[in-house]
């Protein structure tokens, strides 16, 4: 007998049906439907910075960064990405990936950043922010890092 009142759920990332019981009928595994891509930029004159505030809950699936302009300032010229609880300042925020952005890296290349192996790391609570920290100066850098977000 086929199921009747079917619900959907989001379980750790994969997109659960249940009938009317509770019982599990169907589930599509690491499912991207769903998944959805914030991006945030830097210029030159670029501050920490939230670039999402999350109305949900949410899990990290991957970070990309792209330097459009490469920094020219003679030191280290980077970033990180952080998850960041409300009224917690960013730099006070949770590292979502090991490593750090290179503003002074090669133009037009993507940087795939690694995430944190630390699985509560990548969970956004409802009201968590995720925001852009940096560290140098950027003189003339500029590009943008997209964080590929799936609610749970």
């Amino acid at each position: 007998m086929p199921a009747t009142n079917v619900k959907a759920k989001w379980v750790s990332g994969d997109l659960v049906f249940t009938d009317e019981s509770g019982t599990d009928v169907f589930t599509i595994t690491n499912s991207t439907l769903g998944m959805m891509s914030e991006t945030g930029e830097w210029i030159a004159t670029s501050v920490d910075k939230v670039f999402f505030v999350a109305t949900r809950k949410y899990r990290v699936r991957g970070i990309t960064a792209r330097v459009t302009v490469a920094g020219i300032d003679a030191g280290a010229v980077t970033a990180q990405v952080r998850k960041v609880a409300s009224a917690t300042a960013i730099t006070g925020g949770t590292l979502l990936h090991t490593g750090t952005i290179n503003l002074k890296g090669t133009a037009d290349t993507n940087q795939v950043l690694t995430l944190s192996a630390t699985a509560a790391d990548l969970e956004i609570a409802t009201g968590d922010s995720i925001a852009l920290d940096f560290a140098g100066t950027l003189t003339s850098a500029t590009g943008g890092v997209t964080v590929n977000l799936i609610p749970v």
